[in-house]
């Protein structure tokens, strides 16, 4: 049944290689004020992206650079550009998009603008956010901007998917357009054997002609909703748990969750960025027994907000942080020598 739909679906994926060619000819990138690092991948979600958007806006705000995001804010409901300010705390998921709205919470001291088209949105919204340097997120494939730095994510546990472009399979571009990559980072390192991962990066090296930053996800730490207050982990590790997520790789979240020390019964898996409001998510809870417990991931956490008070202490947010195992030097040097260039 794969193999049929994948052979009838291979057509349209021909059709896609020719726009995005096209794209890309016809497109001139323009260049902004302020210099833009991209962060982005050759894959359809499930690389931990926004995970490493938040460490570079972290390390950006440590080193006094003054940082603004740029995001399309994908499946959110509005159309009209937002900005995200001061941890965004009287915005909803629905009318922002799930991802820049955890990263303008997680990252309070940056500025977000959410809009289909960010050259226009960074020019309109210049004066208010009198910028150092733009983070433009998920920008690999986004040629309207002209970029400095180009961060690419590959997700060791899948980081090409079956080799076809989508929708036959899950790569936005051939892997050999990695060569376009500056930084080249590769995350869920733990979840592979060690020579499948000296496989992987000789692979890159061939394909970019650069040493990869190798990351894995950790210093795991477990809160309520509000993603500040501290859920209690020895309640979880003695109770029936199931995880909750609507990611691109939900195979990930759950290795995160059985690492921390915690017996998962069983897990929910949704579709990548799926809206689910109060009367949906305690449709699901339902099914369960009364005295589970959940835990979603901090992406999904943000659109969870306003669900009832019972609810929400039946709920676990897991927060992580990429661990860097090899390259943090590169990663650190090659951000700051791209913004003293300005």
């Amino acid at each position: 049944m794969f193999k049929f739909l994948k052979a009838a679906l291979y057509p349209i994926s021909l059709i896609y290689a020719v726009l995005l060619k096209a794209d890309r000819k016809f497109t001139t990138a323009k260049k902004l004020p302020k210099p833009v690092i991209s962060v982005g991948n050759i894959t359809c979600g499930g690389t931990g992206k926004t995970p490493i958007v938040i460490e570079l806006l972290e390390f950006l705000v440590a080193n006094k650079f003054k940082s603004t995001v740029l995001t399309r804010g994908y499946l959110r409901k509005s159309k009209i550009p937002m900005l995200l300010k001061n941890g965004a705390l009287d915005v909803c998921a629905i009318a922002s998009g799930d991802e820049p709205l955890l990263i303008a919470r997680s990252v309070p001291n940056t500025i977000v603008i959410v809009g289909v088209d960010r050259y226009n949105n960074a020019l309109m919204f210049g004066s208010e956010t009198n910028t150092d340097v733009y983070v433009l997120d998920d920008g690999f494939q986004h040629w309207k901007i002209k970029r400095d730095l180009d961060i690419v994510c590959v997700n060791a546990a899948n980081p090409f998917g079956n080799g076809m472009l989508i929708p036959s399979g899950i790569l936005r571009e051939k892997p050999k357009s990695l060569k376009r990559a500056d930084v080249i980072v590769v995350t869920n390192c733990d979840m592979v054997s060690k020579d499948n991962l000296n496989k992987l990066e000789k692979k890159l090296f061939e394909l970019s002609g650069k040493e990869a930053v190798l990351t894995f996800y950790g210093d795991f730490k477990y809160k309520k909703i509000d993603l500040k207050t501290d859920f209690n982990v020895e309640l979880l590790k003695k109770s029936k748990v199931y995880s909750l997520s609507a990611i691109g790789f939900a195979q990930g979240f759950k290795n995160s969750i059985e690492k921390s020390g915690i017996t998962l019964k069983d897990s929910i898996i949704l579709r990548d960025h799926s809206r689910y409001d109060n009367y949906e998510l305690n449709k699901l809870i339902s099914q369960k027994e009364a005295d589970s417990y959940f835990v979603v991931t901090a992406k999904d956490a943000v659109k969870l907000q306003n669900v009832d008070a019972k609810t929400k202490e039946r709920i676990s947010v897991l927060m992580v942080k990429p661990q860097f195992i090899k390259g943090k030097e590169k990663w650190e040097q090659a951000i700051l020598k791209c913004l003293q260039s300005f």
